[in-house]
């Protein structure tokens, strides 16, 4: 009798540890459950985002387009027939327009009095993460300075300054040797010189130097460090205009793209 009754205490046991693995099978199996659901909705809500923003950039190049009686009468070759007031109209802060052939760099930059609000919003004001391209508060606009800087997302649905991070391969360069920039007053080539993957802590954002030597130096930096080998090159005389966007091959990572600036056409006024 007590080997049955001590049997029967065994069964009860397992019985008892068979519901509770149940149970917390059952928890985790929600668990997984919810964490899917909810990566699911994060996945959707982040794909909408980026929906949204080209939808956004989509309009404003259609509202950019300068309406003539005749689009092949342009007495000026350089003129890319943008309607800057319109784009004002849009946004005051509406400083110029960039575009790399060939891939989705296609759109306005502004100038803004701080490196905060244009990283969450798009040039119509609408809050995206995908942000606008724009120029370092530091600078002056017109590209005045002797070194100037425009940052952008690298969105992973490629948009922004994606392509920009592409300047890490050598065929991409070869394939993309000039980037174009208009403003209302001028149009200019950017020609890249050097490219460097780094992070949020270097000192590449500068945009006055103390010297020729200062500004020589800067420029050998990205030059001797370079994820390509450029054909042009640069004096202490020139210009130049730095492209930086994210790299996510480290914490807080950075692609910095330093181009010469060669003003190319001024515009009639």
């Amino acid at each position: 009798m007590d080997a049955v009754t001590d049997m029967s205490e065994k069964d009860k046991k397992k019985k008892k540890l068979s519901r509770s693995g149940k149970v917390i099978l059952d928890i985790l199996l929600v668990c997984a459950i919810g964490t899917a659901a909810f990566s699911g909705f994060q996945l959707i809500t982040i794909w909408n985002n980026y929906r949204a923003a080209r939808e956004t950039y989509d309009k404003v190049r259609q509202a950019a387009i300068k309406e003539t009686a005749d689009p092949q009468a342009s007495a000026d070759p350089y003129d890319p027939g943008i309607d800057w007031d319109a784009l004002k109209a849009i946004n005051p802060d509406m400083a110029g327009w960039i575009r790399l052939d060939g891939t989705v760099v296609d759109y306005p930059f502004v100038y803004a009095s701080d490196d905060e609000y244009y990283l969450e919003h798009l040039f119509d004001g609408t809050v995206k993460h995908s942000g606008t391209v724009f120029v370092d508060a530091d600078n002056q606009q017109n590209f005045q300075d002797k070194n100037t800087l425009l940052y952008a997302h690298n969105m992973k649905d490629g948009s922004m300054f994606a392509s920009i991070s592409e300047y890490k391969n050598q065929d991409f360069y070869n394939e993309h040797k000039i980037i174009k920039i208009w403003t209302p007053d001028a149009y200019y080539e950017l020609h890249p010189l050097g490219g460097i993957i780094t992070d949020g802590w270097d000192t590449y954002v500068q945009t006055t130097f103390a010297s020729d030597d200062a500004f020589m130096d800067y420029v050998n930096y990205f030059v001797s460090n370079s994820t390509f080998k450029s054909e042009d090159s640069v004096s202490a005389e020139d210009q130049t205009v730095v492209l930086s966007t994210c790299n996510y091959h480290k914490n807080n990572g950075r692609y910095a793209l330093l181009c010469k600036l060669v003003k190319v056409h001024e515009f009639s006024k």
